[in-house]
């Protein structure tokens, strides 16, 4: 009888168990971790061997892309259009140079997410912002 009360309160668990389960929600968000960063200038890093010359200075990431920056506090979304970089961005000369950017002696520790997951910016139209001189003759 006692075999017969352990096996019924068994199954009772189990099926207590497995209800509880099916009603279970989970809610959060994706945690994306910190990729490995090298320093580039003072004050500038750079995603280390990456796809994208992504930058990291002033506490946010930065992205040139088709001649605009653009910056986020997450490299792989939320850019937008920044109109006035700090100057430690402004002084990198040629940005694309630091693709897939590694050190001498660089060794992985982080991978960030790949290339092609990240949102990337919606590029601004491009406006003529020079003054128009009006020919008066």
């Amino acid at each position: 009888m006692s075999r017969l009360l352990a096996g019924a309160f068994f199954i009772l668990v189990l099926a207590l168990g497995a209800s509880c389960l099916v009603r279970a929600r989970t809610h959060g968000a994706v945690v994306v971790s910190q990729p490995d960063l090298v320093a580039v200038a003072p004050g500038v890093h750079v995603i280390a061997d990456y796809g994208e010359p992504i930058f990291f200075a002033d506490g946010v990431y930065w992205w040139y892309v088709d001649g605009y920056w653009y910056r986020s506090s997450m490299y792989t979304d939320g850019w937008v259009y920044a109109a006035r970089p700090p100057r430690v961005i402004l002084s990198i000369g040629d940005p694309h140079r630091y693709r897939h950017y590694r050190p001498h002696g660089y060794v992985v520790r982080h991978r960030p997410a790949p290339v092609h997951t990240i949102r990337r910016p919606a590029v601004r139209e491009r406006h003529d912002t020079r003054r128009r001189v009006r020919d008066h003759r």
